[in-house]
This record gives structure tokens, sequence and C-alpha cells, in this order.
């Protein structure tokens, strides 16, 4: 099962750099090659999985990478989102994913200093879960494969300066597919305000 989830991720690394070289290459040949960056979200992360409907926690992103010609490229990112909970009287369960991501972005001014992204591709999530009953307590956690995707719009305020808007979706999965042990799939969406430096 391990071997399998691994081939589906280099297969997914293996597009996602197929998709932009492309555009290397024709930046390469124009010397071209710029506009590294660096982006951090700050917003709200909203579970809706299983017993937990939360819309209070904090999430956070932070991202690296270049786009050829100010338009399309790659990035590599961390993203915390934050911690889904659940309680009732004597019951407390919680669910707190953390994610390394791979993929590809694209960035396009459509009106003056006015734009639109979006991003997505592979991310690799830690997911830690609890549940609390009385005064014990047990937690898990779980590493698994999964993907993003996200679109925001934004302004450039100087050259090197963007803000922006963005919706984001992270399908997490945690536990083990098999047998004798179930694996839940979950989509979790976040809602944040964004800087962006180009080098």
């Amino acid at each position: 099962m391990m071997e399998h989830s691994m081939n589906k991720s280099f297969i997914a690394a293996a597009l996602a750099v197929a998709a932009v070289s492309p555009f290397a290459a024709k930046a390469d040949e124009n010397n071209q090659l710029d506009n590294f960056f660096v982006a951090g979200n700050l917003g709200q992360s909203n579970y809706r999985v299983g017993g937990i409907s939360d819309k209070t926690d904090a999430f956070y992103n932070v991202r690296f990478g270049w786009r050829w010609n100010g338009i399309v490229g790659a990035e590599i990112g961390y993203a915390d989102l934050g911690k889904g909970k659940d309680n009732t009287d004597f019951v407390s369960t919680w669910a707190k994913p953390r994610v390394a991501q791979l993929g590809v972005t694209a960035k396009y001014n459509f009106y003056n200093n006015w734009y639109v992204t979006g991003h997505g591709g592979y991310l690799r999530s830690r997911t830690t879960a609890g549940v609390t009953v009385g005064n014990v307590s047990a937690s898990e956690k779980s590493w698994n494969n999964g993907w993003y995707a996200g679109a925001g719009v934004g302004y450039d305020v100087t050259k090197n300066v963007s803000l922006a808007l963005n919706y984001d979706n992270y399908h997490v999965k945690y536990g083990r597919a098999g047998a004798s042990q179930s694996q839940l799939n979950t989509n979790i969406a976040a809602y944040s305000a964004s800087v962006e430096y180009r080098f």
C-alpha cells in the first residue's frame, strides 16, 4: 500500500514538472528566469468532517517558488490547517493537520495592477487526532498523501509587493485504507488574506 501511494506521489510530481517545463525552456532561451517569490497567508479554516463542524480556528500558509515570465511556475510550501474540534458534555474530539505541499502556481494581471492567481498540486499530511472522555485522553498520528487547490484575487501594491484574498481547499486523509482499518477523507476549506514578495 505504501509503495502504491509513493508511486502516485512520484507520478503527481512528474506531471507538475512536465506541465511547467515548456515555459521553463522558453524562459531559459530568453534569459528571463525570474520572479522568485515568497508568500504568506493568514486566515480561517473551515472543518466539516464526521462530527466536527468547526469554523473558528486559524490557518496559515507559507510558500516559496518562482514563475517564468511572471505567469506560471512551481511552488513548495507548508500549511497549518488549525485544529478542528467537537465538544459534547463528556467527550471532546479534535484533529490537527499539518501539510507540506508541492505544486504549480500561476498569476495573471487582467486590469492594471489587479490580478488573479491559481495554484494546486500534491500534499503530504501529518494529522494528529485525539479524543478525551472525562479525564482520559488518547491521540494518534497519521501520515498520508493528498492534494490541494486554490484561487485568489489581488492587487500589486508595488512592483515587488502584492496583497490578495484567497480560497484554498485541502484534501486530507487520516488513517490507513485496508481491510482492518478505515481511512477518513475530508476537504478542509481555508479563507485567507495574503502578502507576496517577489525578488
